[in-house]
């Protein structure tokens, strides 16, 4: 209770000294500025193009600019994309305030928004942190791929957007919108890159009219690279193992390409049909494995950890085998990953203007398989290894009205989705042991193969309107009721050949054993709602001031577990409160944005991932979290430009269980106990007293962020010339919520820079690039084995290499 009333303390201070400082910020600019806006016309003018020019995004469901949108939004448009340098991602999201991206595999692509986020790997979870793609929603993590190109916008939307953008968007909403058909004239680039690590790519796009009333877009990228992380053998003769080779397989490289097509064609003179096909692929991509770290070693082989069954050792990377340290860019792992994923998208959008009134209806249809081999334990033994298989679909459907009418902007509409995963999540290894001796008395290289079949149905219904109540001061109110009908057929089986007790295979339990413990617990009947209410106070044409509160739902699941029980299969539905304020203004002519905001959230029955033991599990918990933000963009002329953020967290989550119980086998005769573990004969049972992991911080939320852009460009002859520095500095922060102090992070600073010709006449531009310059280890995922150690990926060392884009048309 205490700790709750100084969290409210703190709310209500951050929140009456924003309110307190955008007033004066206006006062500044009006003082500086008594036109408010005549006079800043020539000035706008002048940095027409710059980062500070306002751009218009579809937060709201509508087109406006972001400087009036009463939410934390950060966007970039595609000109600005592509004057930085940006090409994925992970670069991208480093000057977004608040925003983290686990890339650290095409496999998965995770991100994070002010610490919200889903970092379970199995493939049936549904992120909270939303994702669409030119207006339709991928419902999968699997399906979201690297690869930005021929990019119109990008949005990211902070704090729970479920009114309009549904269940789960309870972290934000990251939307990626393409280059579409929109102009008749021939217009298109194409662009080649080669960098370290024999990391090259080519791209391109070309639009035009076919017909009157008919034009197409067509734009694709191929692109592949060597890894960075390099495999390597280990010498144990030492320790009488003789050289244990690696896999050869460097880990961390490309392979793979991806195309779309628009097609745009005016049915009237108020009505457009959209028509988009999207494809992808990943082919054989060398991914799957890991690098050891943060284990100190006990007599019995196995690492030391907590009372929670956590390695707390923080001894950076070492060979799992000889325990000499080791690079971050160098993997011993003795198996091949592997990576195969194609995904299809089809799609149609019809935005029919009927007077007075708007109609617009997305229909898409998506599949996705995927295939995924990893060597989990960054080892030259078989220690874990890991083998999924999925297949996904989902349609979806939205129907959407909108209108203005009077002192009221509104819009309302359906959205029905359907899913279907059909997958195996296949573990093979030490986290089996346990099963394979109370199924057959012991065991040999065990694997459990995890079946499902899990669909999913959803429907909602939701409306929300701006009314202006006078010539300063609107509210906005929306609501959605939201459905889930979902369903899933598990069995988990366990194969053990070359152990002799049959039969093998040998199932183990099934979805209907689950239920027969706990009635109903294989499935999902759930109907819950979401709501905004915002107070919006244009207090000049260029500041707007703004209070709101929004509930977003995230609906239940289930942890794919072999180890899991029947109380703990399925997991709640988690609701997020979340209370808000804010400023957005423009100064100095407009040639300086700044935004701010202040948040506190209430989380009910927080779903937090959690590997301790081995096994993944999702767990629900109360959690609450207080943070505030600050961006701004900044062209002070046509020759420079500057963005600059920084962002606060604080967080709690308040229970998350810990190990429990882990096995292991023995490693030689006569292994002597440990602290928590005991030798049983051919195997460790490890019983770690700590039950619970009490006020967790919640992971990739480190407490202080600041991000950095600077570009200067300067014209010389018949073309112009620009340098350009930008990076993000993050603090301290866990990568998983059980809080291990080997999943911790230590702070860490990551810094790129660019020098840019552009030939003024064609357009055509090279430019030549670093990243990580300074050559900063950090890492971009973690996981906490207890017994068996962290296994990390790092990102990328230093890289280089040359951009050469060649426009072409208008």
């Amino acid at each position: 209770m205490i700790r709750r009333d100084h969290a409210a303390r703190r709310v209500a201070y951050l929140l009456a000294s924003t309110m307190a400082a955008a007033p004066a910020l206006a006062i500044g600019q009006q003082a500086a500025d008594p036109a408010a806006g005549a006079a800043a016309a020539p000035a706008a003018q002048a940095n027409a193009g710059g980062l500070a020019s306002e751009i218009l995004v579809t937060a709201n469901k509508r087109s406006e600019s972001v400087q009036k949108v009463a939410i934390s939004v950060s966007a970039f448009s595609g000109e600005q994309v592509k004057r930085l340098g940006i090409t994925d991602t992970t670069q991208i999201t480093q000057q977004i305030p608040a925003l983290r991206v686990n890339a650290w595999s095409p496999n998965l692509t995770i991100f994070s928004l002010r610490g919200i986020s889903q970092n379970n790997f199995t493939d049936n979870l549904e992120a909270p942190v939303a994702v669409y793609q030119d207006n339709a929603y991928i419902a999968s993590m699997n399906a979201v791929a690297g690869q930005l190109f021929d990019i119109k916008r990008v949005e990211v939307l902070r704090g729970p957007q479920g009114t309009l953008f549904g269940r789960n968007a309870t972290g934000g909403l990251i939307h990626y919108l393409s280059e579409d058909a929109s102009q008749d004239a021939l217009n298109g680039y194409v662009q080649g890159e080669y960098g370290k690590f024999n990391d090259r790519s080519l791209e391109g796009a070309i639009g035009a009219q076919i017909v009157p009333g008919v034009r197409f877009r067509a734009a694709g990228r191929v692109e592949k690279a060597d890894g960075y992380i390099k495999s390597r053998s280990t010498d144990a003769t030492a320790l009488g193992l003789g050289v244990l080779p690696g896999s050869g397989q460097d880990l961390g490289g490309k392979n793979g390409w991806a195309a779309r097509l628009n097609l745009q064609v005016d049915l009237a003179p108020k009505a457009t049909l959209s028509l988009w096909y999207k494809h992808s692929e990943d082919n054989h991509v060398a991914t799957g494995g890991y690098v050891f770290e943060n284990c100190v070693y006990l007599a019995n082989g196995y690492c030391d950890t907590n009372a929670a069954g956590l390695s707390d050792s923080r001894n950076g990377v070492i060979n799992g085998v000889t325990s000499a340290p080791a690079s971050p860019w160098e993997h011993f792992g003795n198996r091949k990953g592997d990576l195969n994923r194609v995904t299809n998208s089809y799609q149609g959008q019809l935005d029919w203007d009927l007077g007075g009134v708007s109609l617009t209806a997305i229909t898409n249809y998506l599949t996705m398989n995927k295939v995924y081999a990893e060597d989990g334990d960054a080892t030259p033994l078989d220690v874990v290894n890991v083998d999924t298989r999925v297949r996904f679909h989902q349609f979806s459907q939205e129907l959407r009205f909108s209108g203005h009418t009077g002192l009221l902007k509104w819009q309302a509409g359906g959205y029905y989705l359907d899913m279907k995963y059909d997958g195996v999540h296949g573990v093979t290894g030490v986290p089996m042991i346990s099963l394979a001796e109370q199924a057959n008395g012991g065991f040999s290289f065990p694997t459990v193969d995890q079946f499902y079949v899990l669909r999913s149905k959803n429907w909602s219904l939701f409306a929300q309107g701006d009314l202006q109540l006078t010539d300063k001061f609107s509210v906005t109110i929306g609501g959605r009721y939201s459905k889930d009908h979902k369903a899933i057929d598990y069995t988990a089986v366990l194969i053990d050949p070359t152990y002799a007790p049959q039969p093998d295979p040998r199932v183990l339990f099934t979805d209907r054993d689950l239920a027969a413990v706990v009635p109903g617990v294989n499935r999902i009947n759930y109907g819950d709602w979401a709501a905004r209410v915002s107070l919006n106070y244009q207090a000049t044409p260029d500041t707007l001031l703004f209070a709101s509160w929004n509930r977003g739902i995230k609906g239940g699941n289930w942890s794919l577990s072999s180890t899991i029980t029947p109380q703990d299969f399925q997991h709640r539905p988690e609701t997020l409160n979340s209370l808000e304020a804010g400023f957005k203004t423009s100064l100095l002519g407009r040639t300086l944005r700044v935004n701010g905001t202040v948040y506190h959230y209430f989380y009910e029955d927080y779903q937090a991932f959690s590997l301790a033991g081995g096994v993944p599990h999702v767990y629900n918990s109360n959690a609450h979290a207080t943070g505030a933000e600050l961006e701004s963009f900044w062209s002070p002329s046509r020759h420079v430009d500057g963005v600059f953020g920084a962002t606060w967290e604080t967080s709690s989550v308040d229970s998350i269980p810990g190990t429990g119980t882990q096995f292991g086998p023995v490693l030689f005769p006569g292994a002597p106990d440990s602290q928590y573990c005991k030798n049983l004969g051919n195997v460790f049972r490890c019983d770690f007293p700590q039950a619970d992991i009490k006020n967790a911080k919640l992971p990739n939320a480190p407490r202080f962020s600041f991000n950095y852009l600077l570009r200067y460009n300067h014209d010389i002859g018949s073309g112009n010339l620009a340098v350009q520095i930008d990076g993000v500095w993050y603090d301290k922060q866990f990568l998983e919520v059980t809080n291990g102090l080997g999943s911790l992070q230590p702070s860490y600073n990551i810094t790129n820079a660019s020098l840019t010709w552009r030939d003024t006449s064609t357009g055509i531009s090279l430019t030549a690039w670093g990243r990580n310059v300074f050559n900063k280890a950090y890492r971009a995922y973690a996981l906490n084995l207890g017994i068996l150690g962290v296994t990390s990926i790092y990102g990328p060392p230093v890289t280089y290499g040359a951009t050469l884009r060649v426009p072409f048309g208008k």
